[in-house]
């Protein structure tokens, strides 16, 4: 496995140092099918905020996650009530950690200053980053809401390079999403995909420098 010299890391926060699939167990309550119905709401979650940001249309994530499950509960023809509608939107408030990120965190924040670069609203970011115990492990966190406009736009990985006061190639950017794994690459960061699941990467421009199955995978290549 090739070795990476960085001088910081950014890291995805959605499906990447947390697990997204775990928003299903709540799904559980309003659903016949909970991982189906979870697998449209973050396709229908992130449609909308490459729409928002193509149209020029911000509204914070919190937002667009309201109106993707507005369109998800009609979409499976259900009913909720407003305290259901409530239960799950505060899913994304109590992410869960993969099981090696504790302990991978604990290890990069010796060597490197850590931040988190995502699309999540600072609300979501906060909460959700002290739920999982993760917060101290991070200098700096990063939303896009400071840009008002959604990876993959450069702005928002620009953000970054602001706030770290670090070059581009002296940054490595974290992600399991491959719509972001290309934009920050094409952005010019130094850039691991973490791909637990071995799904192809979007043939839409350069390839990542790193790509692993876990966290483990990737402290390896940066001992």
């Amino acid at each position: 496995m090739a070795k990476l010299r960085v001088k910081g890391i950014a890291f995805d926060m959605y499906g990447t140092v947390v697990d997204v699939g775990a928003v299903a167990e709540a799904c559980k309550a309003v659903a016949p099918d909970p991982l189906a119905f979870n697998a449209q709401w973050r396709a229908k979650q992130l449609e909308y905020t490459f729409l928002r940001s193509a149209m020029g249309k911000y509204q914070d994530f919190w937002k667009v996650s309201e109106q993707a499950l507005e369109f998800t509960i009609r979409r499976f023809g259900l009913t909720i009530s407003a305290a259901q509608g409530k239960q799950l939107m505060e899913a994304w408030l109590q992410p869960t950690p993969y099981p090696e990120v504790p302990a991978i965190l604990s290890r990069l924040k010796e060597r490197y200053p850590l931040a988190i670069l995502s699309n999540g609203s600072p609300k979501m970011l906060q909460v959700g980053l002290a739920w999982a115990g993760l917060r101290s492990h991070f200098r700096w966190v990063l939303s896009a809401h400071a840009v008002r406009i959604y990876k993959p736009s450069p702005d928002v990985y620009q953000l970054a390079l602001k706030t770290t006061r670090l070059q581009k190639r002296e940054i490595l950017f974290v992600s399991s999403n491959s719509f972001d794994v290309v934009g920050s690459k094409s952005f010019g960061f130094m850039v691991c995909w973490i791909n637990r699941t071995g799904a192809p990467l979007d043939p839409l421009g350069p390839k990542p420098d790193l790509v692993v199955k876990s966290f483990d995978e990737l402290h390896t290549a940066l001992a």
